[in-house]
C-alpha cells in the first residue's frame, strides 16, 4: 500500500505545479484586437500588483453617465523595467487622461487590454504589450 502511495506523489506533485500554466490566458481569449479605440476619462485607481497592473478610469458613455473601467496591463516588472512607477498614476488620479485599448469579448463591455496611457501631462505610457496583440 505504501509503494503504491510512493509512485502517485510525483503523478500529483506534477499536476499541481502544472495548474498555474493552465490558469493564463492570451490576449485572444479574453481581447479583441479588431475593437481597439482611444477613450478619454478620468483616472480614479491603480491595483499595482502581479501578474498583470490593473487601472480605472470613469468615463462616460452615449447617454452621457458615467461608467468605470477596468484597463489590464502588463505586469509590474515590465512596467518597471520600462522606467513607469506606480506613482505615475497616482499623480494622475482624478485627472483626464486618454487610454488606447482593445476592448473584452463576451459582453463584458467594461473592461478592456490598455496599450497605450497618455497622462494629463502629455506623456503616453506603453503599459501594454504589442506581443499579446499579435503585433510582434
Amino acid at each position: 500500500m505504501r509503494h503504491r502511495v510512493l509512485l502517485r506523489l510525483p503523478l500529483v506533485f506534477g499536476l499541481f505545479m502544472a495548474a498555474p500554466v493552465f490558469a493564463h490566458h492570451t490576449f485572444s481569449v479574453e481581447y479583441d484586437a479588431a475593437k481597439c479605440s482611444d477613450m478619454t476619462g478620468t483616472l480614479t485607481k491603480v491595483d499595482w500588483q502581479n501578474p498583470h497592473v490593473y487601472f480605472y478610469v470613469d468615463l462616460k458613455d452615449s447617454g452621457n453617465q458615467v461608467a468605470s473601467w477596468s484597463f489590464e496591463a502588463v505586469s509590474v516588472a515590465f512596467l518597471k523595467r520600462s522606467g513607469i512607477q506606480r506613482q505615475d498614476f497616482v499623480d494622475n488620479f482624478g485627472k483626464v487622461v486618454t487610454v488606447r485599448a482593445c476592448l473584452g469579448k463576451g459582453g463584458n463591455s467594461r473592461r478592456a487590454a490598455a496599450e497605450t496611457l497618455k497622462m494629463a501631462d502629455g506623456r503616453t505610457l506603453r503599459v501594454g504589450s504589442d506581443y499579446e496583440h499579435g503585433q510582434n
